[in-house]
């Protein structure tokens, strides 16, 4: 269909508007067909209750949820930036959902206390619409203003001043929870972990003829005084002891564990690597160009060392002792053998070696992961090498003297023990070692024993000692990707503190004034018809007192209320009168009402009917 047979059709006529008759009657058509709604007494009190219930654990859900922000966010010992904004975030948003429902379940219990307010006496509509619109804190403060300047200070007062008082600090009351958590930034310098650079240091290694080397070491304890030929088994643990090492002494043996150490500021923390020094000595009895082994109390031999070429290691110890000056009595020197024919060679054995005895010893150096000791480090991984540490006293030997042959290859390093006796040292308490213990009394056998453990310790501990030295002393470089960042950085570190104590307190006591309120206003409101906070219910109470007066819309309250004083010339308050056909009673604004509210049969049905007759024109 075309647009101009549209439109003529559209505004053909004007609307007219419905006259005031017209409404009136069919609102008053309307009022006799539709029948009023059952009335119950609980009705309303059940509503009040399931508000309240609402309202009460929106504000429990809020504390609860911001608990548990504290509780996440407290965990968590570094937080980052977006981590601090989203904890704000959540904290402003949950104290504030708490704030609020706090406050609306405040107003709520304020605006039940109006009914039995206005209930309980007289009162001059000043004081009405100060009561009915009491629910916020102005409402309040301006009802308690006005009584006070009239000098009108009641009951009335009192009730509103304690509601005022619990509305402001139960809306502001959330606001405590920020004396029980705090945002603490923590400074201070971060110190990498440093290990020591082994590399450093040529000794650590291989150990090449000439090479310097590093005596230098910790000093161990000086040995206990002792009777030449005694049994020392009872001392060798006090003797032997090293700081920062373990000590284990077997029956032929004697072994140094260390924990290599790594560094984090001015602390000391194991790192993964143990080393073991392992150590394990025999007793030779040395005669001109002859010597005997002695082993389990007996004693093979002899054997010859005094042809010159031998190719057994000891007699070629032997021979070149017996051919320098510097072996003296109750003297000891430190003996190690090279070989380089056929290219480089070391024998493992220290020898011990003065004028009637000599000592064979066979050092082991290990390094195993951590304390596992069946963990053994691979050899491509290993820091340092298994027997050449234990040459470190003839090899660059600082304050000693070397001496040193070459016999076809072959080359003999030896220390006096003797140089160092004014002064503690690795080799202490070795010029004992020169005594008669070839008896064959057991005291003798016993004296042999604890002999060979003690010197096993003083050969076991030499590179122990060193390793311990050097852990301190050599340079460090810094674990992970910047190894040569080995100075401390300054970090910031902002974590949440949180006063538990406060927060359950807070969090008890908001929740305790909740319930008590809600108690106390449910108690006062006991036996009271009380009504809803809507605006229609409020005016549908004024009806009454409204209608006496007319001319009033463009007042302001104040003005209205002192008009309505005027009219009514007598105080009104809220109660009941009885319903009309013996039905429920009616609640009103007025003087001469009941103050008694009756409870009424839950599923009582009732109708009214109204039947009003228009006059006939």
């Amino acid at each position: 269909m075309p647009y101009h047979h549209i439109l003529p059709k559209r505004f053909d006529g004007r609307p007219t508007l419905p006259n005031s008759n017209s409404v009136g009657e069919s609102l008053i058509e309307g009022s006799k067909k539709r029948p009023l709604k059952p009335f119950n007494s609980k009705n309303q009190s059940h509503r009040n209750i399931v508000v309240l219930v609402q309202r009460f654990f929106l504000t429990s859900f809020s504390l609860a949820s911001l608990v548990v922000s504290l509780w996440a966010f407290s965990r968590i010992h570094q937080l980052s930036k977006w981590e601090q904004r989203s904890f704000n975030t959540l904290s402003i948003l949950l104290t504030a959902i708490a704030s609020l429902g706090l406050g609306s379940l405040l107003g709520h219990l304020g605006s039940m206390l109006r009914w039995p307010l206005l209930a309980r006496t007289m009162y001059q509509m000043q004081d009405v619409d100060s009561i009915l619109g009491m629910s916020p804190p102005a409402g309040s403060m301006r009802l308690i203003k006005r009584h006070i300047r009239e000098w009108r200070i009641s009951r009335t007062t009192f009730i509103v001043t304690a509601y005022l008082v619990a509305n402001l600090f139960g809306r502001l009351s959330v606001a405590v929870f920020g004396l029980a958590y705090n945002m603490t930034d923590e400074t201070g310098i971060r110190y990498p972990i440093l290990a020591t650079d082994w590399t450093s240091a040529l000794w650590t290694g291989k150990i090449f003829p000439g090479g310097d080397g590093d005596t230098n070491t910790e000093t161990g304890d000086s040995g206990s005084q002792f009777k030449l030929g005694d049994d020392i088994s009872p001392y060798l643990e006090s003797d032997l002891q090293v700081r920062n090492a373990t000590l284990k002494v077997g029956k032929n043996t004697v072994e140094y564990s260390y924990d290599l150490k790594d560094f984090n500021g001015g602390y000391t923390t194991p790192s993964n690597r143990t080393v073991h020094s392992t150590v394990n000595c025999s007793l030779i009895q040395v005669g001109d160009g002859q010597y005997w082994r002695w082993g389990n109390g007996n004693r093979t031999g002899p054997f010859s060392w005094g042809e010159e070429g031998s190719l057994e290691v000891v007699s070629e110890i032997l021979r070149f002792s017996n051919q320098t000056d510097t072996v003296q009595f109750a003297m000891t020197d430190w003996v190690s053998f090279l070989d380089f024919l056929g290219g480089s060679g070391v024998y493992p054995q220290i020898y011990i070696v003065c004028e009637e005895v000599a000592w064979e010893c066979w050092p082991t150096l290990t390094e195993t992961v951590g304390g596992n000791e069946s963990q053994h480090v691979p050899p491509h991984e290993r820091i340092f090498h298994p027997t050449e540490l234990y040459r470190l006293l003839t090899v660059g030997s600082g304050d000693y003297e070397d001496f040193t042959e070459g016999n076809g290859g072959h080359y003999v390093y030896m220390n006096v023990f003797g140089r160092t006796l004014n002064r503690p040292s690795a080799d202490d308490g070795a010029i004992a070692l020169c005594s008669h213990l070839f008896g064959n009394s057991p005291r003798d056998e016993v004296a042999r024993k604890s002999y060979a453990l003690w010197v096993s310790g003083l050969v076991a501990r030499l590179p122990i000692l060193a390793i311990i030295h050097a852990n301190n002393d050599l340079p460090k470089y810094a674990r992970g990707p910047h190894p040569n960042q080995t100075t401390g950085t300054a970090y910031l570190h902002t974590n949440l503190e949180v006063n538990w104590a406060r927060v359950v307190l807070i969090a008890v006591g908001i929740t305790g004034g909740q319930i008590l309120a809600i108690l106390a206003v449910l108690g006062y409101c006991r036996g009271v018809y009380t009504r809803d906070d809507s605006h229609l219910a409020t005016a549908e109470i004024l009806k009454t007192v409204i209608n006496r007066f007319d001319d009033g819309k463009l007042m302001t309250g104040e003005e209205l209320a002192t008009s309505l004083d005027d009219v009514l010339k007598e105080p009104v308050r809220y109660g009941t009168r009885e319903g009309p056909d013996g039905g429920p009673p009616e609640v009103d604004l007025a003087s001469g009402l009941d103050t008694k509210f009756p409870s009424f049969p839950k599923k009582r049905r009732l109708r009214r009917n109204i039947d009003l007759r228009v006059p006939e024109s």
